[in-house]
């Protein structure tokens, strides 16, 4: 194949950048709502819901008092041996030792994908209330106490740790682990978004927030920066790592109360609207869209996730049920929108052995000054697709990290084939970087 010249490949996709500045439809179909509720136990109000390292996706019951577990194929096992009565299960997430870690009051749980429950609160203040919890780029767990206006660390053996937040009025509510190597929250009662080092120094950011926003989920977004819910406010927020803060509402239904949020498999951020029943989607460009075709009147969406199988999970806290959001993407077209996330929602090696997943991925352009004759992507998601149905080609993934795309489409609707090369020089501190090597018109 002829190698083309990387700055013809840059101008050419700068230039429909500012001729099309929109962004077209791109590859989601119509969605399919399934929920499951046999096996739930009667108005136990799922809540926090992630994806399990076995496959499957956990769930917190807040007044069943349990823990949830649920096949891609909608099959639900309960564990509550281990738990005190009125604990309260709330957050949930899969920590670094192959166990999901858990909320409850005054405490912070584990649970072995063989249903072995231990409760952990030795460390924690009087009055202690864990909400969310995450897991650390230190190979720890992070987690959120509203009740003691702290942000709590606990490692995969037990030892906690609080740092205490220097104002009367906080709540810290969400947290997710951040581009920047740092934790990052929302503060529910002060009304701000905050920051916390692996050291525990923490900093908060509040300017252009609204007043009286209620921030409440957040989440890493595929295009570098952290992406949050304004459950009071009805908006939804993006702050950079150097604290610069924007706010959406444009596409939402008004009283929507937006709650939880996760990176999807599509390269766009996807939540819950508590308020009008309803998922919703915003690219990292601003455009929201809204899906409640499906969902029980007053389910009460709250927490979400993406699964092990490429769908969106969520939990309904009304209807008593676990909700599944299929058909995200279209199957194996990969897409560059007009933010330049690029996203691949089917990657297969080039050399399968049995047992080796398919994978989806999402990366970003990011300009090297070093290399300015070259187009760069950084990794910022992936995910396993366990059992793909795919009939159509996907991407190929080599033995050297190569990648090739036999199909891309632009954002005004042009399709590219693009070759990717691995870059061993930039990929450190734990990222992945690709450049682009060769690209033609039309599909390969």
């Amino acid at each position: 194949m002829k190698r083309m010249r990387y700055a013809e490949f840059v101008v050419c996709l700068c230039f429909i950048y500012i001729i099309i500045g929109l962004l077209l439809p791109g590859y989601a179909t119509s969605q399919t709502v399934t929920e499951f509720s046999s096996g739930l136990t009667a108005e136990s109000n799922p809540l926090g819901i992630t994806a399990g390292p076995d496959g499957n996706i956990w769930f917190t019951e807040d007044s069943g008092n349990k823990i949830g577990k649920i096949t891609p194929s909608g099959a639900i096992t309960e564990f509550s041996l281990g738990l005190s009565p009125k604990s309260y299960p709330g957050a949930i997430t899969t920590g670094p030792d192959g166990n999901l870690w858990f909320t409850v009051y005054a405490g912070i749980g584990r649970i072995t994908p063989s249903g072995v429950i231990t409760i952990f609160s030795k460390g924690l203040q009087y009055y202690s209330d864990p909400v969310a919890i995450t897991a650390g780029p230190d190979g720890n767990l992070w987690f959120t106490d509203c009740g003691t206006n702290a942000i709590g660390k606990i490692t995969p053996s037990g030892a906690i740790t609080e740092f205490l937040i220097n104002d009367d009025n906080s709540c810290p509510w969400g947290i997710t682990a951040g581009p920047d190597g740092n934790l990052w929250f929302t503060d529910y009662g002060a009304g701000a978004i905050g920051k916390i080092t692996p050291s525990g120094i923490i900093t908060e950011f509040s300017t252009d927030l609204s007043a009286y926003s209620g921030p409440a989920e957040i989440t890493a977004g595929p295009d570098g920066n952290l992406w949050f819910t304004e459950y009071d406010a009805r908006k939804i927020g993006r702050i950079t790592p150097t604290g610069a803060i924007t706010e959406f509402t444009v596409g939402l239904t008004t009283n929507s109360n937006p709650c939880g949020i996760t990176s999807g498999p599509d390269g766009n951020l996807w939540f819950t609207e508590y308020g009008t029943n309803a998922i919703g989607k915003i690219t990292p460009a601003g455009v929201i869209t809204e899906f409640s075709t499906g969902l029980t009147a007053d389910s009460g969406p709250l927490g979400i996730t993406t699964g092990p199988d490429g769908n969106l999970w969520f939990t309904e806290y009304n209807s008593n049920a676990i909700g599944r959001l299929s058909d995200v993407t279209a199957g194996c077209l990969a897409t560059l929108d007009e933010s330049f996330v690029l996203n691949i929602p089917y990657l297969s090696s080039a050399e399968p052995i049995p047992g080796t997943p398919s994978l989806w991925a999402n990366l970003i352009y990011e300009y090297n000054g070093m290399y300015p004759e070259l187009m760069f992507f950084k990794l910022t998601t992936y995910g396993i697709i366990n059992n793909p149905s795919f009939t159509c080609t996907p991407s190929t993934l080599y033995s050297d990290l190569s990648v090739h795309i036999p199909d891309l489409q632009l954002y005004d609707g042009t399709h590219l084939w693009v070759d990717l090369q691995y870059s061993p020089i930039l990929s450190i501190n734990g990222n992945a970087y690709f450049f682009v090597v060769n690209f033609g018109f039309g599909t390969l």
